[in-house]
């Protein structure tokens, strides 16, 4: 059985051991868009996310970036280091941790609700039409899009609300919200910090997992800042 996003994140942050959500077994999770069709503009956010599931919630902050044609997800521990990283390329998926702890949910169920928000949007103008397999409905106010919603058409009904509070600041709106019906969870996301990558920010992700995380100012910038916390002597908490 697949298990939620967010016991994936419970885990990979090494927060104490909680049941497992209960979810469908059926229906249709989620949809990867290639990275080489996503015609938004390079960025990055960093994101403080509450989630709440059948049994359980959990906190952590994120950072999401799409660069070059790459998504790339970095989960972070409560001491800033790496906890795992979701790298989409076309439409394969590489996943990396940097913690002990299993992680009990595929990476892709991660990459769709970020999907959702940043680039299943409908056409300007448009308020509803199909989007791959669901029917997508919006709501605007003005000039931005306060609700998005899917609706499944393949399989057993699923409904996926997103709202958004406020325009884009100057990606995604400052807060928003997922409540995936389905399969029982929803989500509260402060986009804390948001940037456009030619504003000069980026994020580094490092195979061995200990070089700086969150979006970085130019390099001159950066040699400013205080070093990072060493990954390596962070010991996750026991699952007691």
């Amino acid at each position: 059985m697949k298990k939620l996003a967010l016991a994936f994140l419970l885990a990979a942050c090494g927060h104490k051991s909680a049941p497992a959500p209960v979810v469908p077994q059926f229906g249709i999770a989620g949809v990867l868009i290639p990275t080489d069709e996503i015609t938004v503009g390079p960025f990055v956010v960093q994101q403080h996310i509450k989630g709440v599931y059948q049994g359980g919630d959990v906190t952590i902050d994120c950072v999401v970036q799409f660069k070059d044609k790459k998504l790339t997800v970095l989960g972070l521990t409560p001491f800033g280091t790496r906890a795992f990283s979701i790298e989409q390329s076309g439409v394969d998926v590489k996943f990396e941790k940097y913690v002990e702890r299993d992680m009990p949910v595929k990476p892709e169920m991660v990459l769709y609700d970020i999907h959702r928000v940043f680039f299943r949007g409908l056409p300007p103008g448009t308020s509803e039409g199909q989007n791959h397999s669901d029917q997508v409905r919006e709501l605007q106010s003005g000039d931005y899009v306060v609700e998005r919603r899917f609706e499944s058409m393949e399989g057993a009904p699923n409904l996926v609300v997103i709202t958004f509070d406020g325009p884009p600041a100057p990606i995604v709106a400052p807060h928003v919200t997922i409540a995936n019906t389905a399969f029982a969870y929803s989500l509260e996301i402060d986009n804390s910090e948001q940037k456009s990558l030619a504003d000069g920010y980026t994020l580094e992700v490092q195979t061995d997992g200990t070089g700086p995380v969150g979006p970085l100012p130019s390099p001159e910038e950066l040699n400013q800042q205080a070093p990072q916390a060493d990954p390596r002597l962070y010991t996750p908490p026991s699952a007691d």
